[in-house]
């Protein structure tokens, strides 16, 4: 027998005794149904520690396995560590892309890596500015592969920095056949996020108020955008109001929860339950104010999360709108920012938002009363069929 063959025999024999050691020693028996339970987690995380044959260092096993613990719970729950926290803080300086991205995780037992991609883009920031679009996918972000990351924090850590800063992205734009570098110069300007405009359709005069994501005091620039537009009106009045939140991904609910009660008079706006079911909180809205007799359409589209989803359903289910476009993202979580002894912080869902009629929107996404087809290669036809809606 030649070296090789003796060789493979040797391997074959040392594979196939440590198997049968497996089944034949006094371990304890496999059975079906036998659930790993902390104890056992415990014990076999103590036995990789002390007895893996190189040194293995605690804190970094510890942590890798929270971060793939969390992160497996949904899409929204993640941990960094101490370390990482820093860099978060040191990197916040005011320099952004002028972008919003949306991240999607590499499902467990599934081959697709994890993907990030493009759904707005500020006018007038440094994204717009290298020509990068909504459906647009980026690969690398510091020459990292966004293929094999965790979470969106670990996303946000790259993408931020300070004024002038550059940040080197590889995306794959939606008609290119391969992909392109683009370097990306930071701007601490801050851009706004809502506009608004007077449209005609059918002799008549529209607002169109487009809300690109939920920050403080969006609820107070829509309210001055549309007491603009009815002035610019005149004496004929707006023939209805056109919220398009196409490509928001949410960010801060109370201010959507103020625009949804500029237009509901009363009722709950937006329930939160947690464990069980348990009603957590409950927004309702009050009677200030509201505008109850206006024409109102919500025009999303399926990047549309989070809060752009709860006004959406906020206004559908009291009544005072309709819904346009496709069905929404399906964001409708809460998370909870921990803070853990040793520096390190655990963002983790604790509770799911639901509509006033009791509907469940994480997961599900919001239908529209009027579904329109292909938005993003014709996004006039998509504003057109909202206007058509009021």
């Amino acid at each position: 027998m030649n070296p090789v063959s003796r060789w493979r025999s040797l391997l074959a024999f040392s594979l196939g005794a440590a198997a049968m050691w497996c089944v034949q020693s006094g371990l304890p028996d496999a059975q079906a149904g036998n659930n790993l339970g902390t104890d056992a987690y415990g014990k076999a995380l103590r036995t990789v520690l002390d007895r893996y044959v190189d040194p293995v260092e605690p804190s970094r096993v510890l942590a890798e396995s929270l971060k793939r613990i969390v992160s497996g719970l949904d899409r929204h729950s993640h941990y960094l560590t101490a370390d990482e926290r820093a860099l978060l803080k040191q990197r916040s300086r005011g320099g952004t892309t002028g972008m919003i991205v949306e991240f999607q995780r590499a499902e467990a037992g599934s081959r697709k890596p994890a993907r990030l991609e493009v759904s707005a883009v500020l006018p007038g920031s440094p994204a717009e500015k290298v020509g990068l679009q909504p459906g647009d996918s980026i690969l690398k972000i510091r020459d990292q592969d966004v293929a094999f990351m965790l979470s969106r924090a670990e996303v946000d850590v790259l993408l931020l920095g300070g004024d002038g800063e550059t940040v080197d992205l590889t995306v794959q734009r939606r008609n290119d056949p391969g992909p392109t570098a683009q370097r990306l110069v930071l701007s601490g300007q801050s851009l706004p996020v809502v506009s608004g405009a007077l449209v005609e359709h059918a002799g008549r005069k529209f607002a169109h108020v487009r809300i690109r994501a939920f920050r403080a005091g969006v609820a107070d620039s829509v309210r001055n955008s549309l007491k603009e537009l009815r002035r610019s009106a005149g004496a004929a009045g707006l023939g209805g109001v056109v919220l398009d939140v196409r490509g928001n991904p949410g960010g801060d609910v109370g201010e959507a929860v103020l625009i949804a009660d500029t237009f509901v008079g009363e009722g709950v706006l937006v329930r939160t339950r947690g464990r069980g079911g348990q009603i957590l909180r409950e927004e309702r809205a009050t009677q200030a104010a509201t505008d109850d007799a206006t024409k109102v359409v919500v025009l999303q589209d399926h990047r549309s999360a989070s809060a752009s989803e709860l006004l959406a359903i906020a206004l559908q289910d009291h009544g005072r709108a309709k819904v346009v476009g496709e069905r929404s993202y399906g964001k409708g979580t809460v998370q909870d920012v921990i803070g853990l002894d040793d520096g390190s912080v655990l963002t983790l869902t604790i509770a799911r938002y639901f509509s006033p009629k009791d509907r469940l929107i994480d997961g599900v996404g919001v239908e529209p009363d009027v579904a329109v087809a292909d938005m993003a290669m014709q996004p006039e036809a998509a504003l057109r069929a909202a206007l058509t809606a009021l």
